[in-house]
C-alpha cells in the first residue's frame, strides 16, 4: 500500500511537472501542411488560475473561444491525453494540455532531446481528434493586454525588428516617454492641425540586431512631403541610433531624430504625408513606415 502510495505521488509530481504554466501564454499562429506560418492566429493567457483563447478576426478584433461554461477549458488527464495523441507520440513527447468540448490546446515536450517542445491545437469536433501544429509568434508589436497586433502602414514588424511612426500635438511628449523601459507610452495622437500649432513626429523601434558588442546600428531615411507630392524636407541615411540600448532588446527605443512641423501662413493646407524608413544595419532589415496628418 506504502509503494503504491508512493508511485502515484511520483506520477503526480511529473504530470505538474510538465503541466502548462505561465511562460506558455502569448501568441500563436496556425503553420499550413506545407510549412508557412499563416494568418490564423491565436491568443492565450492565464490570470487567475483559468486559461484563456481568444482568436484574431479579419479586421482585427478579438473573440473569445472560451466565452462561457460549457466551453471553458480544464486540465487534460491523462485519459484525455491518450485520445488526443497517439501511442507513438505519447511515447516520443509527454504532452500537456487543456481543453473543452470543441478544441485542447497542448504543449508536447520532447522526451529523448531536452528543452525541444511544440505547440498544438487539437479539434475535437470531428470523428477523430485533428491536430494543428501552432508557431509561438515572438517578437511584433502587441496591445496592452499582449495580444499580436497585424502590421500597418505605420507601425511594422520584419524578421523580429519592429517599427512605430506617429504623429503627436503634445508638447508635453518627452515627459510621457520617460516612463518603465518596458511599458508603452500613451500619445495623443494628431490627426488634423492648424497653423501655428506643433506637431511632432516620432519614431520608435524594437528588437534590432546586435553586434558581437552587443551594440545596435539603426540609420533613417526621413520624408517629409507637401499635398502636392513635393517634398518638402529630405535627408537620407540618418543616425537615428547607435550604441549600446539601455535595457532589453525587447523594449521599445525611441529613435533620432524627432521631426518637428510648424505649418505657416504659406504652407498649403491639405495631407501632408509623413516617411521614415528605419534600417537595421546589424540585421540588414528595412521597415518603411509612412503617415499623414491635414494641415488647415
Amino acid at each position: 500500500m506504502i509503494h503504491r502510495i508512493v508511485f502515484f505521488a511520483l506520477f503526480s509530481f511529473i504530470l505538474n511537472a510538465f503541466a502548462l504554466d505561465q511562460t506558455d501564454s502569448g501568441n500563436y499562429a496556425v503553420v499550413h501542411r506545407d510549412g508557412h506560418i499563416t494568418d490564423f492566429t491565436f491568443f492565450v493567457a492565464h490570470s487567475e488560475g483559468q486559461w484563456n483563447v481568444e482568436q484574431r478576426q479579419p479586421d482585427g478584433t478579438w473573440v473569445s473561444a472560451t466565452c462561457s461554461r460549457n466551453c471553458m477549458l480544464k486540465e487534460s488527464t491523462t485519459r484525455d491525453l491518450a485520445r488526443f495523441f497517439s501511442e507513438n507520440e505519447l511515447n516520443e513527447t509527454r504532452p500537456s494540455c487543456v481543453h473543452n468540448n470543441a478544441f485542447a490546446f497542448c504543449r508536447q515536450d520532447a522526451i529523448f532531446r531536452p528543452g525541444e517542445k511544440e505547440y498544438t491545437l487539437v479539434a475535437l469536433m470531428m470523428t477523430r481528434p485533428i491536430q494543428i501544429q501552432l508557431k509561438k509568434l515572438d517578437s511584433g508589436w502587441k496591445d496592452t493586454q499582449g495580444r499580436a497586433q497585424p502590421d500597418s502602414d505605420s507601425r511594422k514588424a520584419l524578421n523580429g525588428f519592429g517599427g512605430w511612426l506617429l504623429v503627436t500635438s503634445d508638447n508635453d511628449w518627452p515627459t510621457k516617454w520617460q516612463t518603465q523601459p518596458d511599458a508603452i507610452p500613451h500619445f495623443s495622437m494628431a490627426d488634423t492641425i492648424t497653423k501655428g500649432q506643433p506637431l511632432y513626429a516620432l519614431t520608435f523601434f524594437s528588437n534590432p540586431k546586435l553586434n558581437d558588442h552587443g551594440d545596435a546600428d539603426i540609420s533613417c531615411d526621413i520624408e517629409l512631403r507637401k499635398p502636392d507630392g513635393s517634398a518638402s524636407f529630405q535627408q537620407t541615411d540618418t543616425t537615428c541610433f547607435k550604441g549600446t540600448l539601455q535595457g532589453q532588446p525587447n523594449y521599445l527605443y525611441l529613435s533620432a531624430p524627432t521631426i518637428k512641423f510648424i505649418g505657416e501662413q504659406n504652407d498649403p493646407n491639405g495631407v501632408w504625408q509623413v516617411n521614415i524608413t528605419l534600417k537595421d544595419n546589424i540585421g540588414h532589415t528595412n521597415l518603411p513606415l509612412k503617415t499623414s496628418f491635414i494641415l488647415q
